[in-house]
């Protein structure tokens, strides 16, 4: 996993109907043999932190993050929104804290935070920008109209 020009770039992850007794198998494992090393723990901890809503699901599979083969997006989103109840984590030995904070940076900043905003409410569907030119268009039309008329 990297983080590098904005861009977050994740392995692929196949999930399947036994993934969920799978990862909890694993963090078990981890938590008694690993305690102070838990490289997969980290990771399901990444992706629990991108998954919210069935939606976060359906952007990760559309990316080719996820093969979601469990059926439905949320089933998906309960399985990460679940998985971290009784898991203990290791703070000093967090293998994705440089991600985190590389992350945290790069979201903190003012005007990308308002980008992130208004992609998200206003142009997550492309039929907002196909209307928006347009309409710029035609206000610069008017506009030069305007000035050619005033002078």
């Amino acid at each position: 996993m990297e983080f590098t020009k904005g861009t977050l770039k994740i392995p692929p992850l196949n999930l399947e109907d036994v993934i969920e007794s799978f990862f909890r198998n694993l963090t078990v494992f981890e938590q008694c043999h690993y305690y102070f090393d838990s490289y997969i723990i980290d990771y399901i901890m990444l992706l629990h932190f991108l998954i919210n809503t069935p939606e976060d699901v359906e952007m990760l599979f559309e990316r080719g993050i996820i093969e979601n083969w469990l059926g439905n997006n949320v089933e998906v989103s309960n399985i990460f929104n679940s998985m971290f109840r009784q898991i203990k984590l290791v703070d000093s030995n967090f293998y994705c804290s440089t991600l985190y904070q590389k992350l945290n940076e790069y979201h903190s900043t003012p005007w990308r935070r308002q980008r992130a905003v208004l992609k998200q409410k206003y142009f997550n569907h492309p039929w907002p920008s196909f209307l928006e030119f347009p309409d710029r268009a035609l206000l610069t039309s008017i506009s030069h109209n305007f000035d050619i008329l005033k002078s």
